[in-house]
């Protein structure tokens, strides 16, 4: 079965580094999905400098069906300014995306859920994540 028709709102998730050489860091997705069009935002802890608590950046790509494909491109407003490319599968009743996100020769993966999906697995705490 493939994907929802539609990605728009929040997502919670995390990416990992390859073989632990990094923090598993959480993130905050805003999606917009115009007929497979993605964009948004993305807010994280930063964990690459001391400029700000935080990392923002924005998403741009697309989604085909359960295929989605997009670029973190960081604002530079802090320690990054870099992109990162995602590419991933939601799950077949459209609540979470998993996948690998790749920067040159390093990669890892990633793992999204809609913030409702969050709050049920979490419990009613959910709704107060700490990102910085």
């Amino acid at each position: 079965m493939s994907g929802p028709d539609n990605l728009s709102g929040l997502w919670l998730g995390s990416f990992s580094y390859p073989q632990g050489t990094g923090p598993v860091t959480p993130f905050l997705a805003s999606i917009e999905d115009e007929d497979g069009s993605l964009r948004g935002t993305t807010v994280e802890p930063n964990t690459m400098g001391r400029s700000s608590n935080q990392l923002e950046a924005l998403l741009s790509g697309s989604r085909a069906g359960d295929a989605v494909d997009f670029t973190k491109m960081y604002d530079g407003e802090s320690d990054a300014a870099h992109a990162v490319d995602y590419v991933g599968r939601v799950s077949s009743d459209g609540a979470s995306i998993t996948g690998v996100w790749s920067l040159g020769e390093a990669d890892g993966t990633f793992e999204m859920h809609r913030e409702a999906v969050w709050e049920e697995r979490m419990g009613a705490d959910a709704s107060v994540v700490k990102i910085g």
